[in-house]
């Protein structure tokens, strides 16, 4: 079935529009945000009993799992969103 005769032959009703990732974008300016007040918060008073290289470290596995947790998320709502546009491929 073409794009164009699923559209005329589905009612209003049965489209399924696309929902806007507004939760995401939101979840991922809050971990973004979250992520500069640790590393702030670190550098000020946690870090004096460390060395160059140990800070870095933190920061750099800090970012990595701030990373990977907004990667997850992401991954989830695009599963989501094939999962319900499945039945209208053409």
């Amino acid at each position: 079935m073409k794009h164009t005769e699923l559209l005329q032959n589905s009612s209003s009703a049965e489209v399924k529009r696309p929902m806007p990732p507004t939760a995401a974008i939101v979840a991922t300016i809050l971990a973004v945000v979250v992520w500069a007040v640790f590393i702030l918060v670190f550098a000020l008073f946690w870090s004096s009993g460390y060395n160059w290289f140990q800070n870095i470290i933190v920061t750099i596995v800090s970012l990595i799992i701030t990373g990977m947790l907004i990667g997850l998320m992401w991954v989830v709502w695009g599963s989501r969103r094939a999962w319900d546009f499945a039945e209208h491929r053409w």
